[in-house]
């Protein structure tokens, strides 16, 4: 359904979780200039005004032409995977539970529900098979916190199988190398088990383990990743498994072959890094990484190639980042009003013509669609 300002208006002033405003949308001019066609995407979650309950949606946000629609979900989606044979079709994953269903972008509904296999959980993220035929979810085996890639037949969704991880509480994958080798991050157990956080480069027609990374300290989990093509690897990671969100979350970087490092430096703004280090994108022209923290109420940019901070933005509740169709800005959602905004990767300012409120991107990830489709 499209999202009106009778809508935003009702659902602000009955309180809503993430719209707590109670103002008119407001004209929002310059963004579909700079927008060239970004079609933006993701979850978000809020009370229902009328009843209560909580409501979930998936949210598609035009950003050249302002228009924002919204599709009803029983379950507040966290990844998504892109059909690489028909770019309309979405599958939308909970972050921990048995929530996956299939999503028509084009027809804006839900037209199927994805039940996990007997015994395990979906963990929030998954990956078509280059050629289409296959779609690999990171899951856990509850009862023993094992993880696994479920792997299931693109066309039917049927439960084909699945192979190890190699580690505990999967969470975020990729297909690197031209869809040889799934990238992904082991969340691993609490604090003081032997289950511990890792990174690992499993071979997908061997189901072999190519290459384990631990993190060197052991108070943070293996969150989200983001990989350039030239290999350099960025990991966000929450405080470990049992520890509070007050804790800190924190950035590790790997340039190539080198060792993955925790950054602790500069202190002042690591020590700001409260919960989880959230969602993150290399911006491959310049090397520059961004990392949202919601919890620290901004925005930090590294270089890949040094390993050093380049820059703090202050943004309240930053959550999901993308780059823009062009590749030239990054796209960053925040704030209790859910808003976007777009910050150049040359001048890592922000541009506030861009601003787009209450676009109901509070998840954790925002995608660009129209991005991710043009280059697959």
């Amino acid at each position: 359904m499209a999202v009106g300002r009778r809508d935003f208006l009702r659902w602000s002033a009955a309180g809503c979780s993430v719209l707590l405003s109670p103002l008119a949308l407001p004209a929002q001019q310059g963004i579909g200039r700079d927008a060239q066609g970004d079609l933006i995407l993701g979850g978000g979650g809020f009370a229902d005004p009328e009843t209560g309950a909580q409501r979930y949606v998936f949210s598609r946000v035009d950003l050249a032409s302002l228009d924002i629609s919204l599709v009803d979900t029983e379950f507040l989606p966290h990844g998504i995977a892109i059909d690489p044979l028909n770019s309309s079709r979405l599958i939308l994953f909970q972050k921990i539970g048995g929530g996956c269903c299939e999503l028509d972008l084009g027809g804006r509904k839900v037209t199927r529900v994805v039940p996990p296999h007997e015994g395990r959980w979906f963990y929030g993220h998954g990956a078509f098979s280059t050629d289409g035929k296959l779609l690999y979810s990171t899951e856990t085996v509850n009862a023993e916190s094992r993880g696994v890639i479920g792997v299931r037949d693109a066309a039917t969704l049927d439960y084909l199988g699945e192979f190890p991880t190699y580690g505990e509480n999967p969470h975020d994958c990729h297909l690197i190398d031209g869809g040889k080798v799934l990238l992904v991050t082991n969340g691993g157990g609490a604090l003081g088990t032997r289950l511990m956080p890792c990174v690992t480069y499993v071979d997908v027609a061997s189901q072999r383990l190519l290459e384990k990374l631990e993190l060197t300290n052991d108070r943070f989990n293996t969150g989200h990743a983001t990989l350039s093509s030239k290999g350099d690897l960025v990991v966000v990671s929450a405080p470990r498994k049992g520890l509070s969100d007050k804790e800190l979350g924190a950035v590790s970087m790997r340039s190539g072959r080198q060792p993955l490092r925790t950054m602790s430096e500069p202190a002042d703004v690591t020590a700001r890094m409260f919960g989880e280090a959230l969602s993150t994108v290399i911006h491959e022209p310049t090397s520059v990484a961004a990392v949202t923290h919601p919890g620290g109420n901004m925005v930090t940019f590294w270089s890949t190639r040094s390993e050093a901070l380049l820059q703090v933005l202050a943004l309240p509740r930053a959550r999901g980042v993308t780059l823009t169709k062009d590749g030239m800005n990054f796209i960053l959602s925040y704030g209790t009003t859910t808003d976007l905004v777009q910050v150049p990767a040359a001048s890592l300012a922000p541009l506030e013509q861009t601003q787009m409120t209450r676009t109901f991107l509070s998840g954790s990830h925002i995608f660009n669609w129209t991005r991710l489709t043009s280059t697959t």
